[in-house]
């Protein structure tokens, strides 16, 4: 079962995206701030990790350049959430961040499952690839 890190301060979205993970047959984790994210990707490494730009104790932007830059954690995917509209915000963001996604709230639930889906497809994929790289090296 594939563990999913929602990091959320806005407790009615985090039962939404909860729910419907759930019901996707996700193992689901929250956290309403970025020092439990962090505490929770250093013990459990979550599959993919949806974040909010706008936490109270820090940015999501901080939150995914600390996954993104850390060996052990860098191809976990995140997506980042953002009520931005602006173009320059997700841009800037996503230099400083290298985020796998951002998705606009309010959030469309078929999107959000789709996105997710193809994120981990896509991570599985390239685990499988490393894996076979290896024993073939290791010949």
């Amino acid at each position: 079962m594939e563990k999913i890190l929602i990091v959320e301060d806005d407790h009615n979205l985090i039962i939404l995206l909860q729910t419907i993970l759930q019901k996707e047959g996700y193992l689901v984790m929250t956290a309403p701030c970025g020092k439990m994210a962090l505490d929770w990707l250093v013990n459990s490494k979550p599959d993919l990790v949806v974040l909010d730009i706008g936490l109270p104790d820090m940015s999501g932007i901080k939150i995914c350049e600390k996954i993104k830059s850390d060996r052990t954690l860098r191809r976990i995917p995140v997506i980042i959430l953002t009520a931005y509209e602006d173009n320059k915000t997700k841009i800037q963001a996503n230099l400083d961040a290298q985020a796998d996604l951002f998705l606009n709230k309010p959030i469309d639930n078929k999107d959000f499952k789709s996105a997710i889906r193809t994120l981990l497809k896509k991570a599985s994929a390239n685990k499988a690839l490393r894996r076979n790289l290896f024993k073939k090296t290791a010949r």
